[in-house]
């Protein structure tokens, strides 16, 4: 009795399989007409997409459906086989196994071979409606996606479907846990991934009834790489199938994907983490309450966590000194640039806040490659007769001629190539961030092109010897001035800083040599003209200097005598005077005068005329006079 109710049991089971294997199928059906023609009427590149788990889902339900019946003929042969077992009264009526009863074989062949060819058709489906997609993006080339009729409307369509599709999807994963169901689980795991494709081609049609036509290619690609991971499972699978170790009990199926079921099916995850902490640790850790709640609140949590990271792009800062730009689906939302500050925008990558300092100083090089740059940061003192840095690019510049070849007829060109690094600094100008974002590629590489163009423009009409030697300023000037018309030519939005012209020399490898000869000449004869130079301002201030000390001297000394002499004609005439007048006094003056002035060191003896023979002597170097002018008030005080 028992064994008929147990065959009862797993005949309704797969009877019930068979007819939910129809049902869904019948549902993957309905569903996956109603998208292609959605998508066939209203278009839109991840409505297109969605046909995809439909197909598949149909697939897996016409092979789970042919799962049910064999395994419901596997049940009532084992029932047969039991009541013949039972009615056997006569070798006459037995007949082998092998010869009438086949539906166990069939059903070992199935569940052994099916799940590789349905593995392989599975990825062969994705792979072809891929491609398919793939072409007709192709064809539409950059042309916005096309979607007629009201998007709205389309919307709601998709919003029906997908609603149908997840309450299939869960009710056929929920179905399969039940013992000998579990081929039905891929068919509602794929009827749930169409649930969120459908998802996706609603959310695209609501931005574009707004006028946003970038949400529904930005997705399709999203949808599209899943699909590639899906089908790369797929074959994944397939390999590994043949390495995995066979259980007696029921075996997952190939085509059943463990990606896909982190989303369609979360707990299963735990359940096989619970499996493996069990058999660690020797005991059913599953029944714990820690691990209870973990099962309830791990993926809420894990989903919890995951919008609130997602929703934290939508907030961005512009830092100090800097200016954004703010875009929305990768299309600016205003010309205006943004100051520092914070700012809200979409969650990405819908959304973004593109950042740029106007006040960074960028440097980039002309003329030679990084590895020459980083050479001479190590060794500042490079001689030019020495092979250094990377391969650089030349320059081809003019070359002075001699003045004895200035007016002879030649058909050579008086040119020669040589190396420099130019360096540049620029920074981006404030009323030029939207030419530097969105002008140009890659401004920076359109930089150093326009300063390689203004670098061969000014080379024209120079010199190597003026480059190389007292012109190296005003060929810096001259470069920051022509490369910021260029730049400006090109709206590239950037404001030239200085340009430096760096590690100038001819080619090392048989110029240098040759060249440094010609320059140590130079600086020789310069040297030379030099000293003169010095010898000729040393020696004229000085014999100019003598010769005016003599001349002054000369004057001097003429214009002394001529004064000393008028001085002296002007006195005789004046004694003369004198002398007519009072004969006599004058006489008696002039001795008196050379007894004061000529006799004044000399002794003198008065002899009187009458008394010749009587000698008087008088001393005059004290003063005999006693008057009130000469009296010394201290003496008289001392006396008394």
């Amino acid at each position: 009795m028992e064994k008929k109710d147990e065959f009862k049991r797993t005949d309704d089971r797969a009877r019930l399989l068979t007819k939910l294997s129809v049902v869904g199928g019948c549902g993957a059906l309905v569903l996956l007409v109603s998208v292609l023609l959605l998508a066939a009427k209203r278009g839109g590149d991840v409505l297109s997409l969605a046909a995809i788990p439909y197909a598949l889902a149909l697939l897996f339900s016409f092979m789970s459906f042919i799962y049910g019946i064999l395994y419901g003929s596997v049940q009532r042969e084992d029932e047969e086989k039991r009541l013949l077992a039972r009615r056997m009264e006569s070798r006459a009526l037995n007949v082998e196994e092998d010869v009438r009863f086949t539906a166990g074989r069939s059903f070992a062949n199935y569940t052994r071979f099916a799940p590789f060819v349905i593995a392989v058709a599975s990825a062969v489906v994705i792979g072809l409606m891929l491609w398919k997609n793939f072409q007709m993006w192709s064809l539409r080339g950059d042309n916005p996606v096309a979607m007629s009729g009201s998007p709205v409307h389309t919307a709601l369509i998709a919003a029906v479907l997908m609603m149908i599709s997840v309450f299939a999807g869960a009710f056929m994963v929920g179905q399969s846990r039940m013992p000998g169901f579990r081929w039905l689980r891929p068919v509602g795991a794929w009827l749930m991934m169409g649930f969120f494709t459908l998802c996706g081609a609603a959310v695209s049609a609501l931005f574009f009834s707004n006028n946003i036509t970038q949400v529904d290619p930005v997705l399709a690609q999203v949808f599209f790489w899943i699909y590639v991971v899906l089908a790369v499972e797929f074959l994944i699978n397939f390999v590994i199938e043949f390495y995995r170790p066979r259980t007696l009990g029921e075996v997952r199926p190939v085509f059943e994907s463990q990606l896909l079921s982190l989303f369609t099916e979360p707990g299963g995850v735990l359940r096989n983490i619970a499996s493996a902490l069990d058999y660690q640790f020797g005991f059913k850790v599953s029944g714990t309450w820690i691990y209870g709640f973990i099962e309830r609140s791990f993926f809420p949590v894990m989903i919890l966590w995951a919008v609130l990271v997602w929703g934290f792009t939508m907030v961005h800062e512009v830092g100090p000194n800097n200016v954004g730009i703010k875009e929305e689906f990768g299309k600016v939302v205003s010309a205006e640039v943004l100051e520092p500050g914070i700012y809200w925008t979409l969650p990405y990558p819908f959304g973004a806040v593109r950042q740029f300092s106007c006040t960074e100083i960028k440097r980039l090089v002309i003329g030679e490659h990084a590895e020459s740059a980083a050479e001479r940061a190590n060794s500042p003192v490079v001689l030019w007769t020495n092979a250094h840095g990377g391969a650089k690019e030349p320059f081809v510049v003019a070359v002075s001629e001699p003045d004895n070849k200035k007016n002879s007829v030649s058909n050579s060109a008086s040119i020669s190539f040589v190396n420099m690094a130019i360096p540049v600094e620029y920074r981006i100008r404030k009323d030029g961030v939207m030419q530097y974002a969105y002008g140009n590629a890659d401004p920076e590489l359109i930089l150093k092109k326009l300063g390689e163009q203004a670098v061969v423009e000014y080379l024209a009409g120079s010199t190597m010897d003026t480059l190389m030697a007292s012109g190296r300023g005003e060929a810096e000037a001259a470069l920051k001035r022509n490369l910021q018309i260029l730049a400006d030519r090109n709206t590239l939005g950037v404001e030239i800083v200085r340009v430096a012209i760096m590690d100038a020399h001819p080619p090392v490898e048989n110029v240098a040599p040759a060249y440094q000869n010609v320059i140590a000449s130079i600086e020789e004869k310069d040297t030379e003209i030099l000293k003169a130079q010095a010898y000729e301002y040393s020696i004229l201030p000085e014999a100019a200097a003598r010769a005016f000390e003599i001349e002054s001297a000369s004057k001097s000394k003429a214009y002394s005598a001529k004064i000393v002499a008028e001085a002296e004609s002007e006195r005789f005439e004046k004694q003369l005077e004198a002398f007519r007048s009072m004969k006599e006094m004058f006489i008696l003056n002039a001795m008196m005068d050379i007894l004061a002035n000529e006799g004044s060191g000399v002794r003198k003896f008065i002899v009187p005329t009458g008394m010749k023979r009587q000698v008087f002597q008088g001393n005059f170097e004290t003063n005999e006079r006693l008057d009130l002018v000469n009296l010394d008030v201290s003496e008289l005080n001392d006396k008394k």
